[in-house]
């Protein structure tokens, strides 16, 4: 099971740099995550220049993330205030924490928008559900799976499937002759 929710931040001249950990700021969205298992996934999907934007004022968001090998470090915007062009649309996926946003050039405002996704949302401890599903099945239950037989026997499979293929070569069927 999953659980998103819609995300936000905004860089500006007051605040040039943002962290985004839900599992060390509660700002982030990880307040009171302690207790959950599952893995917190950050998209990213659109920027927009806030209309505060100098005119001319080149603004460039960096972004710092986990890579495969190392830590990566690359822009991921460039928005020139009083443009035609106060948006775009971003599809940058973040499966781990921390991401660091920053604004490395400009005064901004810039906004960033999207999706914060929780993994499973299982609080640690529910494992006792499953031990309680295994208990409902007692033995008379597994014995009597046992010897039904198999619904989707392969033989059957096979049978069926070369009835088909004969029957679409021109063969009349049951339901043609009538």
């Amino acid at each position: 099971m999953t659980e998103d929710y819609f995300w936000g931040l905004t860089l500006d001249s007051n605040k040039k740099k943002e962290v985004w950990d839900p599992d060390r700021n509660p700002a982030s969205g990880g307040g009171d995550m302690q207790g959950f298992r599952g893995e917190h996934t950050l998209l990213v999907k659109q920027i927009v220049l806030g209309a505060e934007a100098k005119d001319g004022d080149v603004n460039v968001v960096e972004v710092e993330a986990m890579g495969y090998k190392a830590d990566v470090k690359f822009p991921i915007a460039v928005m020139r205030g009083g443009s035609t062009q106060s948006q775009a649309v971003l599809d940058l996926l973040f499966p781990d924490p921390p991401v660091t946003f920053h604004l490395v050039k400009g005064s901004g405002p810039v906004h960033l928008l999207g999706n914060h996704t929780i993994g499973t949302g299982e609080l640690v401890g529910d494992d006792d559900e499953d031990e309680d599903l295994e208990d409902e099945l007692d033995e008379e239950d597994l014995e009597d799976l046992e010897e039904s037989p198999e619904r989707n026997n392969i033989e059957d499979k096979k049978r069926k499937l070369s009835q088909s293929n004969s029957n679409k070569k021109g063969k009349k069927t049951k339901v043609d002759e009538k």
